[in-house]
């Protein structure tokens, strides 16, 4: 596949993105990053563009997370633990009412 490069300028800092995604793809990457750049320095007082970026990292990672958390149903420990408690009464249930 052909690589593609984008011109991208981000906190003071400008550098080229080479890839082989489709270019339309990358700017959307970017954009999106831009928004969650934009909404972390509106949420805190911070000033330093290192510090904005790597906040705006561990905020994406988190959404990561959780949408993976979502896709695959898993539950956290407390649900989990509820979940089996309430399949064991009904197969205690079942196993009352067959016998």
């Amino acid at each position: 596949m052909p690589e593609n490069l984008l011109p991208v300028h981000l906190l003071g800092t400008s550098f080229s993105l080479k890839s082989t995604e489709n270019l339309d793809y990358l700017k959307e990457v970017v954009a999106y990053y831009e928004e969650k750049l934009d909404e972390t320095r509106r949420g805190v007082s911070l000033q330093d563009p290192l510090k904005i970026a790597l906040l705006t990292g561990i905020v994406l990672a988190d959404e990561l997370i959780k949408e993976r958390s979502r896709r695959s149903g898993s539950l956290s420990a407390p649900e989990a633990d509820e979940a089996e408690r309430i399949t064991q009464a009904l197969i205690d249930k079942i196993d009352s009412i067959l016998q």
